[in-house]
């Protein structure tokens, strides 16, 4: 059953889903030298004059101090939610169409309840959870993106030496490539000293938030940086490979599926070479037949007992309720299997007692019939017992993901 209230609204109009939430907390940190270094990455990364090898060595040199380059992965993170949206980092084969931002969630979600189903845990403790796929986008590393704006405003308040020849060899780098027109405007020589004129100012500026009185902001810096590249590079393999990894799961959940037909069940584990698959199909009809709903125990084994005890009631067991019945105890031990080499017919019930406790090997020495009796009657009523907990047992193992 689904919530009606505000449905038919939903029905008429669009979601129009954006990446805003996110582009917001980006916007939040885009101050100080993040400013120029977002600034400088994106003029990097949508020149047309500049060759990739061009574009990689001005990258490296922008990233000689990783977490100073906030802008790099600003942009990174803004881009790739955006991708997420318009499904170009969806799996794809060739002559596939990229997935819809619907398919992704739907095989998001298909993955989540088949992985449970067949592991009996939540896909995330292996990475396949909804975070792991689309986390940036549900804004899980905003906090992250807060705690970076606060420590570079912290910095900026600070007007360091430092960070102001920072953002000046930043800038001269952005006034090189604005002023980029064709190739033949491109002076190799100024890049150069330019890149390393940054690489300095970026090296200087590390060495005084590495002092005491900044540790805690270039930290803060060092550790969201991490999480957010982590974060990124998590999700880009997991949209990569959701349609492979989805139907894997699909697959497992329809080969289940037959088991139920014995002739495919028999074929099955004939040709199956994996010890693993054997075992589930070969075994399937007797451990299906151990399952039984009486022993299903949702609190785990300090429940056993009782289960055991609802179950022999439910049977009615004990079934003679004293030794000093002679003959009802002679007679349980008529229904006893292990008993069904002894003989009955002819013989007294002193007999059948005695002969009882021989074959199950109870200490009668000195005892006289009822005290035989009472040692008979309360192994049978142990066995009992021990019946039921073995068929409990075998159900639980066979109820139990391995």
């Amino acid at each position: 059953m689904s919530v009606q209230q505000g449905l038919k609204s939903l029905a008429e109009t669009s979601p129009n889903f954006s990446n805003a939430g996110v582009e917001s907390a980006i916007t939040a940190t885009n101050i100080g030298f993040v400013t120029k270094t977002k600034t400088l990455n994106y003029l990097v990364d949508i020149n047309s004059t500049l060759t990739d090898a061009q574009k990689t060595t001005i990258r490296a040199s922008l990233n000689i101090q990783p977490y100073l380059n906030v802008g790099r992965y600003l942009q990174d993170l803004s881009n790739h939610t955006y991708k997420i949206l318009d499904g170009s980092l969806g799996q794809t084969d060739e002559g596939d169409t990229a997935p819809t931002f619907l398919e992704l969630l739907g095989s998001i979600d298909s993955i989540q309840g088949s992985y449970l189903s067949l592991y009996g845990v939540e896909a995330s403790t292996v990475g396949k959870g909804v975070d792991d796929y689309v986390g940036t986008l549900r804004q899980t590393m905003n906090d992250k993106l807060a705690e970076i704006t606060v420590a570079v405003q912290t910095i900026t308040n600070a007007s360091l030496s430092s960070n102001t020849a920072f953002q000046n060899a930043t800038q001269a780098l952005i006034n090189f490539v604005n002023a980029l027109g064709d190739s033949t405007t491109l002076d190799i020589s100024t890049l150069n000293s330019l890149l390393s004129a940054y690489e300095s100012a970026a090296n200087n500026f590390n060495s005084i938030l590495s002092g005491a009185a900044y540790a805690n902001q270039k930290t803060i810096l060092v550790n969201n940086r991490s999480a957010i590249v982590t974060q990124i590079a998590a999700e880009v393999a997991n949209l990569g490979s959701i349609r492979t990894y989805s139907e894997s799961l699909t697959n497992l959940i329809s080969y289940q599926g037959l088991a139920g037909n014995t002739k495919i069940r028999d074929l099955i584990g004939k040709s199956a070479q994996a010890t693993e698959w054997k075992d589930y199909y070969e075994n399937y009809e007797t451990r299906f037949t151990q399952l039984n709903a009486k022993y299903e125990n949702i609190n785990g084994d300090s429940e056993n007992e009782t289960i055991i005890n609802n179950e022999l009631s439910q049977r009615g067991l004990p079934d003679v309720k004293s030794y000093t019945d002679l003959r009802a105890v002679a007679a349980k031990a008529s229904r006893d299997p292990r008993l069904s080499t002894v003989a009955f017919q002819g013989r007294t019930i002193a007999q059948i007692i005695n002969d009882s406790c021989v074959k199950l090997n109870i200490d009668i020495n000195g005892l006289d019939v009822y005290g035989q009796s009472q040692s008979l009657l309360k192994n049978m009523n142990e066995y009992d017992r021990e019946t039921v907990r073995i068929e409990l047992n075998l159900h639980q193992e066979a109820n139990t993901l391995s």
